[in-house]
């Protein structure tokens, strides 16, 4: 089934019980900030983003830890994980946050789809948010950001001084941290988690 035909159904049934979960775009950026951080086991990372993602959570205390993990591994696979596109070209550095780029976000939904995305959290869910984010005009804030922040500069010719500041300094005031690893860090993380926890 595809994405124009699929019916979203929200619910992961078990053996031990029925999981109401609430997949939406801000739950998923703080489970990303949340695998962020290094002071929690990777159990423990487990447990919060279960709690976060799932409406009815009292019902996560009939599950054992191995199936604790097993719920979220079919939660990321249904709900947060999408298919990767190939990428032509890998940019040296980061090209999107989603934490730091909310504000630029922010505006670039409202220009091109006129969705308020402070209205839409806990409702709008990460892959819709996803496809949206997608295909999101090159003339939004956010696409010219990105479009800057791996812009080459070009090689100086003794004439073009000036086009190379003027590139340097949009470079540098857009420019990212390079450390994390851009937008998708966190992500990655739980499902290198998720994946490495599976195999022990």
């Amino acid at each position: 089934m595809g994405v124009l035909t699929e019916l979203p159904s929200y619910r992961i049934c078990t053996d031990k019980g029925r999981f109401d979960i609430n997949p939406a775009f801000d739950v998923v950026l703080e489970v990303q900030r949340l695998y962020k951080e290094e002071l929690l086991t990777d159990y423990e990372k487990i447990q919060q983003a279960l709690s976060m993602l799932i409406r009815n959570r009292w019902n996560l205390r009939l599950l054992k830890p191995v199936e604790q993990l097993k719920l979220m591994q079919d939660i990321t696979s249904r709900y947060i994980e999408v298919e990767k596109r190939p990428q032509i070209k890998k940019s040296p550095v980061p090209v999107l946050d989603f934490e730091r780029d909310g504000d630029y976000i922010y505006a670039s939904f409202m220009q091109a789809y006129q969705i308020d995305l402070i209205d839409e959290q806990g409702k709008l869910p990460w892959k819709k948010f996803l496809y949206l984010f997608n295909g999101l005009p090159a003339d939004t804030k956010i696409k010219q950001i990105m479009r800057i922040r791996q812009m080459p500069v070009p090689e100086y010719n003794g004439k073009n001084s000036k086009e190379i500041q003027e590139i340097n300094e949009m470079k540098s005031y857009y420019a990212l941290p390079v450390q994390g690893g851009g937008g998708q860090s966190g992500l990655d993380l739980l499902f290198h988690t998720l994946e490495g926890m599976a195999k022990r």
